[in-house]
Formats: C-alpha cells, sequence, structure tokens
C-alpha cells in the first residue's frame, strides 16, 4: 500500500462552469503526477477538435508507421491491419494502444496536441515524448517543447484533468456529434481496476487509466443516483513500490466516496 513517502493527487467534484464545481475534495490538485496514459486524453481531444465538421474523414485509413509500432499496452504492433484514424482513436483510449497512440502524436503534430490541452485549461499538462521511447530517443529541441530538469516529459494534475472532464460534461468547446463520439471509447474503457473496480456493475463511468511501476492513476466522469451532473473525478497515487498497490488505494477510495454520494 502507499507509504508515508508516496504523493496522493486527488479532485473530486460536481461541474458547474469553467473552475466552477461543488469540490467534494481536493488534494495536490495542481501538483504536477507522471501522466503515464492519462496524457493520451488531449490528444483524443485535439483529434475530434482537428476533425469536427468532418467527421467522416475518420473513417480515412491510417496504417501505422514501422517506427510506432511499440510494445507496452495494446496489439497493433503485433498484427498486420490498416486502422481507419477513429480505429486508432477508440484503440488509444479503450485499450491504451501504444502504436495508436503515436501515430495519432504524428499525425495532429504535437505541438497541437499541447495547445488544446491549453484551451481547455489544462495549463500543467505537458506532451513531449511518445509513448515506449527513451528520453534518449526523444529530440525535445526540435519539438520546441521545453522540459524543467526535475520533471517527467509528460506530466498532468488533477485538476487539469478535471477540466477537461467539465468541457465533456458540459460540451462546452465542440460540436455534440464530436462528444458523442469521443465519448465512446472512454465509455468502452477496458481498464475497470481502479475507480470502477467495487461499483455496481451498471455504474456508468468515462475514464482514462494510466500505469507506471510506481504509479497508478484514474480519472473521468461518473454517474451517480439522484444527482443531475456526474462526479468529475481524478485520482493520482505516485511514489509507490508498485503500481498495484496505487490501483488497490484508488479502488477503494472509488468505493467510499460512491457509497457517500449514494
Amino acid at each position: 500500500m502507499p507509504t508515508k513517502s508516496s504523493e496522493l493527487g486527488v479532485f473530486l467534484g460536481f461541474p458547474h462552469g469553467p473552475d466552477e464545481f461543488d469540490i467534494v475534495c481536493a488534494r495536490n490538485d495542481t501538483r504536477k503526477f507522471q501522466s503515464a496514459s492519462v496524457v493520451k486524453l488531449p490528444i483524443l481531444y485535439a483529434l475530434y477538435e482537428q476533425y469536427d465538421g468532418r467527421l467522416s474523414d475518420l473513417a480515412e485509413s491510417c496504417p501505422l508507421d514501422p517506427e510506432n509500432r511499440v510494445g507496452g499496452s495494446g496489439i497493433l504492433h503485433l498484427i498486420d491491419a490498416t486502422p481507419t484514424v477513429e480505429d486508432l482513436a477508440r484503440a488509444m483510449i479503450a485499450t491504451s494502444e501504444n502504436a495508436a497512440t503515436n501515430q495519432l502524436i504524428d499525425l495532429l503534430d504535437m505541438a497541437a496536441v499541447n495547445d488544446s490541452a491549453a484551451k481547455l485549461g489544462m495549463e500543467r499538462t505537458r506532451l513531449a515524448r511518445k509513448m515506449m521511447t527513451t528520453l534518449e530517443d526523444t529530440d525535445f529541441e526540435e519539438s520546441g517543447i521545453r522540459v524543467p530538469e526535475d520533471e517527467p516529459a509528460n506530466v498532468t494534475t488533477p485538476l487539469d484533468c478535471a477540466r477537461y472532464f467539465f468541457d465533456l460534461a458540459c460540451e462546452a468547446t465542440l460540436s455534440p456529434a464530436a462528444y458523442e463520439r469521443l465519448r465512446i471509447p472512454l465509455s468502452a474503457q477496458k481498464d475497470t481496476s481502479m475507480i470502477p473496480r467495487y461499483l455496481p456493475y451498471e455504474t456508468d463511468v468515462a475514464h482514462k487509466t494510466g500505469w507506471l511501476p510506481s504509479a497508478a492513476l484514474d480519472t473521468g466522469l461518473l454517474s451517480v443516483p439522484d444527482r443531475d451532473a456526474p462526479l468529475v473525478f481524478a485520482v493520482f497515487v505516485d511514489g509507490v513500490s508498485h503500481g498495484a498497490d496505487a490501483a488497490d488505494a484508488i479502488a477503494e477510495i472509488g468505493d467510499a466516496v460512491f457509497s457517500w454520494l449514494r
């Protein structure tokens, strides 16, 4: 389980407007955490932002470049298939597909993803390297993205993720059709080991998880009975001996919060 040296970041609240929440709990909500796969969220948004108004173009084929066929989460690097752009987006979120993520970063441009994050108020979120690549293999100078020496390349905060899901809950910046499609992979998230673990089976959760050897993260929207608005949640645990311990802690928090809200 997390120790005294672990870091816990939490934001729980019901959204009313940008930075307007009925806050249930906020702790270390502006602290920068290693984002792991949670950084895939602004990539998803940037895609639908760029394709909004021409969503039919998401059906275009988008072959994986050889250098993007990395391992880790997902299986696209193992099969001979030609996905569509939207296939890549759905795999990136629902199964945390790393090869799909890297292909979408090339398609969109890393700077554009960071611009989209900033538009949503995710001011402390940064995408600076692809998935499953080392710092030595990343040309930060070429990308023009500054990474302080004491920070991971990809970072985010609980509050930044709350702002992301406020935008989704209130459909504040994209068309209704774009939000409908953006929500699909978030609602089909295959990793249910954290916030959803102990919740009733029919509970509606749209979320994205992230794992590292020493950390776990879960953030999204949780529908709560007798509440008009969903709960925006972001629970991050870093600095543990095993990421599974962090996931256990997040699952316990999800169970306690849901029980209390009911």
